[in-house]
């Protein structure tokens, strides 16, 4: 190798780290404890966030899911792992839905959940909190399922040079998965086709 100048490309082992507990930011009691069987619209919302490789560099995708429907309503790209990042997420997924009273919402006990910026959101829509117990994933795991099968599924098989290519190539996924992709928790029904035949039950029978 040395006589023909070939060099080694070593692949880095190195993940950011995406959850970071703030030691003076008071964490959410823990609502859930991993009962993931609600049928309310809007009842529950998931959030997390992760990361993706763009361009050489760590992107972070945070993510809002609504439970019953495995539905993603609400998600935000950039360059660091903010709250101002989850917010924008979250405020997507108010602006989709308009949640009413009573609502609530399980993430992780990352800083940026447990910011002052992302609490104060909440409050304002009224918004209960709930967290998961420290360093347990299973206790939000259809988040965590959801970024597994985003990552196996399209980010794994693909390369983004830009933050803007990999946000809109992230859009038309998250938009396939929303509307197409078959889910085995819901009966074999991608998120609208479950959400069509809660409303409209007989719309399928044909």
């Amino acid at each position: 190798m040395h006589a023909h100048g070939i060099k080694a490309q070593i692949k880095s082992k190195y993940k950011p780290q995406t959850t970071k507990v703030h030691p003076d930011e008071k964490a959410f009691d823990n609502l859930m404890n991993q009962d993931f069987t609600t049928l309310s619209f809007n009842a529950v919302w998931l959030a997390d966030i992760t990361y993706i490789r763009v361009g050489g560099k760590w992107c972070y995708l945070a993510g809002v899911m609504d439970l019953a429907r495995r539905k993603l309503i609400g998600w935000a790209l950039g360059s660091r792992p903010t709250a101002t990042l989850t917010c924008q997420a979250l405020k997507m997924a108010i602006r989709r839905e308009k949640p009413k009273v009573g609502l609530i919402h399980h993430s992780d006990r990352g800083s940026q959940y447990t910011s002052a910026e992302y609490k104060e959101l909440l409050k304002e829509h009224e918004i209960t909190g709930s967290m998961s117990r420290k360093g347990n994933p299973y206790d939000n795991a259809p988040m965590e399922s959801f970024f597994r099968l985003l990552k196996v599924e399209h980010v794994y098989k693909r390369s983004f040079a830009t933050k803007e290519q990999a946000a809109l190539s992230l859009a038309k996924w998250i938009e396939y998965y929303n509307t197409r992709r078959r889910h085995s928790a819901l009966g074999g029904l991608s998120p609208l086709m479950y959400e069509i035949r809660r409303y409209h039950p007989f719309s399928l029978s044909a």
